[in-house]
């Protein structure tokens, strides 16, 4: 029975994650022609801009069918493979890819507003009584 439930959850989790792996590659691919499409458009402006933006647009194509076309279990052969062969670049990818993640999702949660003004805000030269001697 626990081994059932293991293995249902197993395949929950694997179809959810490669539901998100499909929808990151799309994502990604949407990008990839919106930077291109603005390259083009910026044409005239600085041919470095532009030549970077297609440079960028190309790598993000790449990925996204690279993420298209393998499944779930080759890409986490690849990656272990990578980590075996140069453990060094990965935890340094890995570090990476941790920091622009928080930085990413930081980015996009609502901002708490604070309950205490900043300091000096609200204080006018009238509330401060003219009665004290110095």
């Amino acid at each position: 029975m626990a081994t059932d439930m293991s293995r249902d959850l197993q395949d929950s989790v694997r179809s959810s994650l490669t539901e998100q792996k499909d929808g990151a590659a799309s994502s990604l691919g949407s990008f990839a022609g919106a930077l291109r499409k603005a390259a083009k458009e910026s044409d005239g402006e600085g041919q470095g801009v532009g030549r970077m933006a297609d440079w960028a647009a190309d790598g993000l194509e790449r990925v996204s069918s690279t993420l298209r076309s393998k499944d779930l279990n080759g890409m986490v052969r690849e990656v272990e493979s990578f980590a075996r062969s140069q453990p060094v670049a990965f935890f340094f990818a890995a570090a990476a890819a941790g920091f622009l993640a928080t930085r990413f999702l930081k980015a996009g949660s609502p901002q708490e507003k604070e309950s205490e003004p900043p300091s000096g805000a609200g204080v006018q030269p009238s509330d401060v009584s003219s009665d004290i001697p110095f």
